[in-house]
């Protein structure tokens, strides 16, 4: 309770006050990480290999902080639906987002994408490990740090990439795992 008091910014005693029910502070939990990884996204023009990796790193760390959320995160959008009719949405505006991020790194020479298949598949990828590798991580990788956990991922992103990356590219990604714990 303490841990999820201090992700909400009230007192322990105040959970049940404001939160009457799990699916309250669930919803409330869930929005709290939207915000987070909202604050997190990069948009805009010039986007390079490296801050989309540093984003990458701060949304991972993000999703460690709520893990308590995202490692039951099929279980809860079966029960909370105000949880998963906003999750629907921002599901979509991250796909997009995502989308338009590779266009940004092929435009700006990061990526060799040859046409929308390739591009597809990466959002799909990508998406995939960005929801679900906290679950396999609690399970094949439970021995390694928070920090350990996330490197590992974000190595695993970069060679996802790396058959798409321009040299430009994988002298950033380089670089970036480089500076990781």
């Amino acid at each position: 309770l303490r841990e999820l008091a201090a992700l909400l910014n009230i007192r322990v005693g105040n959970i049940t006050y404001y939160f009457p029910t799990k699916d309250d502070l669930v919803y409330a939990l869930s929005v709290e990480l939207s915000k987070a990884n909202s604050a997190a996204m990069v948009t805009g023009e010039n986007l390079t290999m490296r801050q989309f990796l540093d984003m990458l790193h701060r949304m991972y760390q993000n999703q460690h902080r709520f893990r308590c959320l995202l490692r039951s995160i099929v279980h809860l959008m079966e029960q909370n639906k105000p949880m998963a009719a906003a999750y629907k949405t921002t599901q979509a505006t991250r796909l997009d987002t995502i989308g338009c991020q590779l266009e940004m790194l092929k435009d700006g020479g990061y990526l060799q994408l040859a046409g929308e298949e390739e591009k597809t598949f990466l959002i799909s990828a990508l998406s995939l490990i960005g929801r679900f590798w906290l679950s396999e991580a609690a399970i094949s990788f439970r021995e390694m740090s928070g920090e350990e956990q996330i490197h590992h991922y974000l190595t695993l992103v970069c060679r996802l990439l790396m058959p798409y990356a321009t040299v430009r590219a994988k002298k950033e990604m380089q670089a970036f795992l480089g500076v990781l714990p």
